[in-house]
């Protein structure tokens, strides 16, 4: 069943107390300074299902900024599916990230360019996560797709572990390797409209009883028409692509880079 979140009572605040509220409008603000950034996750833990956010990011380019709408199951070797925005000193401008975690490992960055200035409005971001494939999308428009099926090979997938939605703002130095500007702080972002269609954990839900109803309401595949318009996204806007790496040692190339992702 698909059901609009009221963050007052679906999400509760994990940090930066301060820096995190709830407008007159409904919607969701979190912001940092110099001192503490914020965070905030649903209080029910999902098993498969599709998760919409329109997110708005702080109005002037936050260089080395980390703004996430994310899925982490919270464990020492925990699953993550992840949807952040960094502002990118080497480009100058926003870029989007999507990640997988499995069992505490990830490597498995594809990052897009904006066609869009993802701070002069909201737009819409969603995650479908299903028994066999993860698809992200960007206001309707698929951009990646994340199989666990390669013909009759299974591959590492996260289906073994509840998840959080977890929102948050942080500093990405660590990452970008470039200081944060904080004579433009405080930073913030705007959640709103959160949907979700999934199962929770809650009542005579189980993981196996999840699974039978996520596979026949979310395991649908792309239509043509619509892997038609994720290929010219990735073709005109991924800017790194981990499969393509050279710079990252992988043992072989990872099995799941036949199927899910551009190659060369």
């Amino acid at each position: 069943m698909s059901t609009e979140a009221d963050f007052g009572k679906d999400f509760t605040i994990t940090s930066g107390m301060d820096h995190a509220k709830i407008l007159a409008d409904g919607t969701f603000e979190l912001g940092m300074d110099q001192v503490t950034g914020s965070g905030a996750e649903t209080f029910a833990d999902y098993i498969f299902g599709k998760f919409d956010m329109q997110i708005k990011l702080n109005p002037t380019f936050a260089k080395s900024i980390v703004t996430a709408f994310y899925l982490n199951s919270k464990t020492e070797h925990h699953n993550e599916i992840d949807v952040e925005f960094l502002g990118d000193p080497g480009r100058n401008q926003y870029i989007l990230s999507t990640n997988v975690f499995i069992n505490g490992t990830g490597l498995r960055e594809q990052q897009f360019a904006f066609w869009f200035d993802p701070s002069a409005d909201f737009h819409n971001y969603t995650v479908i996560w299903s028994p066999k494939q993860i698809i992200w999308f960007i206001d309707g428009t698929p951009i990646r797709i994340f199989k666990k099926q390669n013909g009759t090979v299974t591959l590492p997938y996260p289906d073994n572990q509840s998840m959080k939605i977890q929102l948050s703002i942080w500093d990405g130095t660590a990452w970008t390797q470039q200081p944060v500007d904080w004579s433009q702080a405080p930073f913030k972002a705007w959640y709103r409209n959160y949907r979700t269609k999934a199962c929770t954990l809650t009542g005579n839900a189980t993981a196996i009883s999840c699974q039978a109803n996520a596979t026949a309401l979310l395991s649908k595949d792309l239509s043509i028409d619509a892997q038609t318009k994720m290929a010219e996204v990735q073709n005109k806007y991924m800017v790194y692509n981990y499969c393509n790496d050279q710079m990252k040692i992988f043992e072989n190339t990872p099995l799941e880079c036949a199927i899910n992702t551009k190659i060369g």
